[in-house]
């Protein structure tokens, strides 16, 4: 007779097992920044009917995406006029806890819900709230450590035209966003305390994506994308280093910029296209720059990440899945058959890569520098702002819709 004692030894062996193969996925496009998830163990095709749905939940609205850290999952929403942060058992499905706050953007005319997705490190989770609360949680129970409401720190008066969505940035003891308009474009944030540790030298109009921290031999940046300049700040002064023009139309710069090997991509949506940049310690030339909508050869992605992996871009391209050459802007290849959307987002897994179009279909496609090839597809939703993008996590497949929370098991058999 095996003892109850071995039998739950083994139990947890095997879910502690299952739980470090899984990589977590802390922040934004993940934890490398890059939008890659390094799983390898998912169906290479889903079932006619769709992958098995294991459970869902009825959620708040918003376009902050799932994270995933130690077998669970967070979700940040706006349910009626408070910003709620919910934690799930990745594998039940249920709820851990939940905090709130009143707060939040909810603005009708102008796309109400949260925007900014959650970081987590060190037993903490921050959020960045539509109307610039910043705030830190105890990962354990939720619990509120600090909260620091950015335009009122910083004097501003208005937020962005479709709120504050840039996600934290965390580096070292310092949090980095993205501010409103007509103060200093973005501030660092003691994430022990919340205090303004600087405020940008440079004062405007911010923007709605992701700061990144590159390194240009051996000198560090902090690139700030903002609604009408491209910035390189000082990552511990907030002093301008240099910056570049970008306007877009509705001063909608809102993709993260992506680094690589002194070339620096950013892109934006309304016709916009791309600019490539040549940065070095003290500034930056332009490389080449695609505009407008002639020939269409080129990407303009509005708000959703771009994909880098090797010398190949994935994007979507204002609903067009396109392959660009690194750091040339050559197309490779587009794929028109399946329309995502300009808020179609994608997330990459090895030669797969999945998709969530705007109006709710779920997509796999294989993707590799040659071609793109849809394999399956599923309806999981209606409506035209389904902008969150999809997690893999341990063979799982975790999708915020408008309204819903779902999760499907995708790992290979």
């Amino acid at each position: 007779m095996i003892k109850p004692t071995l039998l739950l030894s083994v139990f947890s062996l095997t879910l502690g097992c299952s739980l470090a193969q899984a990589e977590d996925w802390p922040r934004w496009r993940g934890p490398r920044g890059d939008g890659i998830s390094m799983e390898t163990n998912i169906q290479d095709k889903w079932p006619a009917d769709g992958p098995r749905k294991l459970w869902s939940h009825k959620v708040g609205i918003g376009f902050a995406s799932p994270v995933a850290v130690e077998g669970k999952v967070y979700l940040f929403t706006l349910e009626g006029k408070s910003e709620r942060l919910t934690c799930y058992d990745a594998q039940s499905g249920n709820v851990i806890w939940q905090q709130e706050y009143q707060g939040g953007w909810t603005a009708a005319s102008s796309f109400p819900g949260t925007r900014a997705t959650p970081w987590i490190e060190n037993g903490r989770i921050y959020t960045y709230g539509g109307a610039s609360d910043l705030v830190a949680r105890n990962l354990a129970d939720g619990k509120e450590l600090w909260r620091t409401n950015i335009f009122k720190e910083t004097g501003v008066r208005e937020a962005l035209t479709w709120g504050q969505a840039s996600s934290p940035l965390i580096v070292g003891d310092l949090i980095y966003v993205q501010n409103g308009k007509g103060g200093p474009v973005a501030v660092a944030v003691n994430k022990n305390d919340g205090k303004i540790a600087w405020k940008a030298q440079a004062v405007g109009l911010g923007g709605y994506a992701q700061p990144v921290l590159i390194d240009v031999e051996g000198t560090r940046q902090l690139i700030v994308f903002g609604g009408e300049i491209v910035y390189a700040l000082n990552p511990q002064t907030g002093a301008t280093i240099w910056q570049q023009p970008w306007e877009t139309k509705y001063e909608v710069n809102a993709t993260t910029p992506v680094y690589r090997d002194g070339h620096l991509l950013v892109t934006s949506g309304y016709d916009s296209g791309s600019m490539m940049l040549k940065v070095g310690p003290a500034g930056a030339t332009k490389l080449w720059e695609h505009r407008g909508s002639a020939g269409n050869k080129h990407v303009k992605s509005r708000f959703q990440g771009v994909i880098l992996e090797g010398d190949n871009l994935y994007a979507n391209s204002e609903g067009t899945l396109r392959c660009m050459s690194w750091p040339d802007g050559k197309i490779k290849w587009e794929n028109r058959a399946v329309r995502l959307g300009a808020g179609g987002s994608i997330v990459k897994a090895g030669d797969k890569l999945i998709a969530l179009g705007e109006r709710g279909t779920l997509y796999l496609f294989k993707a590799t520098p040659e071609g793109s090839e849809k394999i399956s597809e599923l309806e999981v939703a209606e409506g035209d702002r389904n902008w969150a993008t999809p997690l893999i996590y341990n063979g799982k497949l975790y999708v915020k819709t408008i309204d819903e929370f779902i999760c499907f098991d995708i790992k290979a058999q």
